[in-house]
């Protein structure tokens, strides 16, 4: 992997890992005595200050060490969580987020933000001392208590039985299997445990075939033995508590007389043969390793990349056993130097490989020869690793469904590259129609139109198989709500619980980013206006923490947000003079509207009740532009609200904006398009049943009275509509806001998907058009805006 490459993984993990700190800091801050959500959030910002020691990150590795010695202290119990250390922390989130932000867009992070990181570092470290009160008696007794259980655990029956001496420390350290890529080092951490005494290795999950082995898993068990004091060794593993079983063995568990005996055993003898035995069991897990080597090179040409870390695995296995010493079975490692220099000059394929590995591997020849068939050098049975393995590959199969990260802009190509085909998959009905009426070829037609119906359902499968790949569960945004909502709410004196739901609802990508500001925007809105202070909903009879509530649903086609709060209502009175006082409406008009129609003023571009300008609101730049961003992705967003009783916006957004499908129809002699998802129904009116009134039409549709407009009036065009043989108007009834208006056509042509191309240049100010499409046939459609028109 290239240095870029490295980098790109670093920033898209340290992003992602950030997101969830955030999200873990809050429930902490909710939860301060969830012992799991601590460790969790603890493990968190260890991965990512491993992650930053691969890079020269000084200013974010200082940041994040510091925060992570807090969290420490926090989770041993000697600190409280306390507001001043959430928002402590939280400032050092925001800051790791610039500072992540500036390496993916310079490559790079230089010294001049280390001040700044320095100085919120000390700010952090400064909180270290809040603890002090905590006696170290108490954390004594807290780690006697967690390392002396009632029963002894049965793991430690593996670890020879003087080992077992009376006040040892007996540890199980089972390592993640993914722990190489947070920059642990196991075999390290497990040879620096204090008062080391004995170490031990077994297999802990199951291993799979050689087929499936994957190198860059930890697949050990560390069994150990030590005569530090507990708290020692607690320290020593602080990081990996949860990948840690620990038992103090008891002082009365032997009797006097033999532990008498056993301290006057000669330590010295005793350590000596602790360490010979360590070093025995090491290198023959070194040669099982070097004969699984083999063996995979025994299966087929491996490609260039495994080669070279199967000879680096060669040479590093090389030099373990010459540290050790021993080969496994008291041999020493036959001229190591040669073997090194040897293993340099071998040509990079699998053959050359695989014959120095049978002729220099470490031991004796009849070893030598029964690592060929595939025997373990240490003794253990064939059958017993067999079937460890054929287990892993079990477990393998049961973990489900396995992630690829795959770059965005490739998923964009691809969706380019579907909309190209459908342009081309709808040139073939015209080609199938030319076959018919100007050749004659009824027949080849006929072929035509049934490779069509093949070409049409193996498009929409591949449109739908990648418009999957571009979902995104809605809590991918509803994620940063919970910071906005805490920090507003504590500048604003209030006090309210944010709950989401159904953050599991998928949509298309572009449509879940597009929706970040507005939803910021309303939730800013109910922050300020919606939910009272708590002496006012005290005084109201309410509870005095209001409740702001998030919910996502699908509905057919659609995904449906409600936001929700229990304030006190939207103040009708109050958005009517402010609407007459900027000029947004007549007075006179004013007050006509319904309460429900008043409601709908803060709509208006320019709209706004605050009476002073702050960073919250009163800019006039609210809900306008939420209703603007929605109806950009081709949304819908309605408000309700009840006096004292709270106000519910709803956005109703498609699934997808990859590709449209629109309804064709034409008038004076023209093709447009109008988007499905805003076309109630098509009807036929007879003219007689269409009444005018001064320069208004209406008919009476389903029971209901529905405006009618003509298109060819709106377009500017002076013909009138036509009428079809039996004196019927073609009229197109569409939503408008929460009304049916009818749209008088001269015809109707079916139904089309299209690639939508938004207008640009000059034309991009014909807001009456939502964009063109190229058709099958080489036409250009334009595609009608109806809310813009109307």
């Amino acid at each position: 992997m290239s240095t870029t490459e490295l980098l790109d993984q670093f920033v898209q993990e340290a992003r992602e890992c950030l997101e969830q700190i955030g999200e873990r800091l809050l429930q902490v801050e909710r939860a301060p005595g969830d012992a799991a959500l601590l460790n969790d959030l603890f493990r968190l910002v260890h991965t990512l200050k491993g992650n930053c020691g691969l890079f020269d990150f000084k200013p974010l590795e200082l940041l994040v060490h510091a925060g992570e010695d807090l969290l420490d202290r926090v989770r041993s119990g000697q600190l409280s969580y306390s507001g001043q250390i959430a928002d402590a922390l939280l400032d050092a989130m925001d800051l790791a987020i610039e500072l992540v932000e500036r390496i993916a867009s310079d490559g790079r992070l230089d010294d001049s933000r280390l001040a700044q990181s320095q100085a919120l570092a000390q700010q952090i470290r400064a909180r270290l001392n809040d603890g002090k009160a905590a006696t170290a008696a108490a954390a004594d007794a807290a780690t006697a208590s967690t390392l002396t259980p009632a029963t002894a655990p049965d793991w430690i029956n593996a670890l020879p039985e003087a080992q077992r001496s009376p006040g040892r420390v007996l540890l199980r350290y089972r390592p993640e299997p993914e722990c190489f890529f947070k920059g642990e080092d196991p075999l390290r951490l497990a040879m620096a445990t204090p008062g080391l005494r004995h170490l031990d290795l077994a297999p802990g999950i199951a291993w799979p075939e050689d087929a499936n082995f994957d190198c860059y898993q930890c697949r050990l068990d560390f069994l150990l033995s030590c005569d530090a004091p507990p708290a020692y060794v607690n320290e020593h593993y602080r990081y990996v508590p949860e990948q840690i079983e620990s038992y103090q063995v008891p002082a009365a568990s032997v009797p006097a007389p033999a532990v008498a005996a056993a301290n006057n055993s000669g330590t010295s003898a005793s350590s000596a043969s602790n360490l010979e035995a360590t070093q025995a069991l090491l290198a023959r897990r070194a040669l099982q390793i070097w004969d699984e080597q083999r063996r995979l090179l025994e299966q087929g040409a491996p490609n260039a990349a495994s080669l070279r870390a199967t000879r680096e695995v060669f040479a590093h296995l090389l030099q373990v056993l010459a540290c050790e010493g021993t080969a496994g079975d008291g041999a020493l490692v036959p001229d190591l130097d040669a073997s090194l220099s040897a293993l340099m000059q071998v040509p990079e394929n699998a053959a050359a490989v695989l014959a120095w590995s049978a002729q220099h591997r470490p031991g004796s020849g009849a070893k030598a020869a029964g690592a060929g068939n595939g025997n373990s050098s240490s003794g253990e049975d064939p059958s017993q690793e067999s079937g460890a393995g054929s287990a892993g590959h079990g477990e393998r199969g049961e973990r489900g469904q396995r992630v690829l990260k795959v770059n965005q802009d490739k998923i964009d190509r691809l969706m380019g590259l579907i909309g190209e085909m459908v342009v081309a998959k709808n040139a073939l009905p015209y080609l199938a129609q030319r076959a018919e009426t100007l050749y004659g070829q009824r027949d080849l037609a006929r072929e035509i139109k049934t490779q069509y119906a093949v070409i049409n359902r193996i498009a929409e499968d591949m449109q739908h198989a990648i418009m999957q790949v571009r979902m995104l569960p809605v809590g991918t945004i509803f994620q940063r709500f919970g910071r906005l909502v805490r920090d507003t709410s504590k500048r604003l004196g209030k006090e309210v619980r944010l709950v989401i739901e159904g953050e599991d609802t998928e949509a298309d990508k572009n449509v879940i980013e597009s929706l970040a500001d507005p939803l910021i925007h309303i939730l800013r809105n109910s922050l300020d206006h919606g939910i009272e202070s708590p002496a006012q909903r005290l005084a109201a009879g309410k509870p005095a923490m209001g409740t702001l509530r998030v919910s996502a649903r699908q509905e057919g086609d659609r995904v449906l947000l409600d936001i929700s709060d229990d304030g006190a209502g939207v103040a009708t009175e109050r958005v009517r003079a402010k609407a007459v006082e900027r000029g947004l409406i007549p007075a006179e008009r004013a007050e006509l509207l319904s309460e429900q129609e008043a409601v709908q003023l803060i709509f208006l571009p320019g709209f706004s009740t605050a009476d002073a300008i702050s960073d919250l609101s009163g800019r006039g730049v609210g809900m306008d532009v939420v209703r603007s961003a929605v109806e950009r992705v081709n949304g819908v967003v309605s408000l309700s609200s009840e006096r004292g009783q709270g106000t519910r916006i709803r956005l109703s957004l498609p699934l997808s904006m990859a590709v449209t499908n629109v309804m064709m129809i034409e008038t004076a002699g023209i093709r447009f398009g109008v988007p499905m998802d805003l076309i109630i129904e098509t009807v036929r009116v007879p003219a007689e049943d269409i009444h005018h009134f001064k320069s208004a039409q209406t008919a009476v549709l389903r029971g209901r009275v529905v405006p009618l407009r003509t298109l060819n009036s709106l377009l500017d065009m002076p013909c009138p509509p036509s009428l079809n043989s039996e004196g019927e108007h073609a009229v197109l009834l569409v939503r408008l806001g929460q009304e049916p208006i009818g749209l008088i056509v001269d015809e109707f042509h079916g139904t089309s998907d299209i690639i939508l191309k938004p207008l640009d240049g000059v034309l991009a100010g014909l807001t009456a058009f939502a964009g063109t499409a190229l058709m099958g046939d080489g036409s250009v459609l334009m595609i009608i805006n109806p809310k813009e028109l109307l």
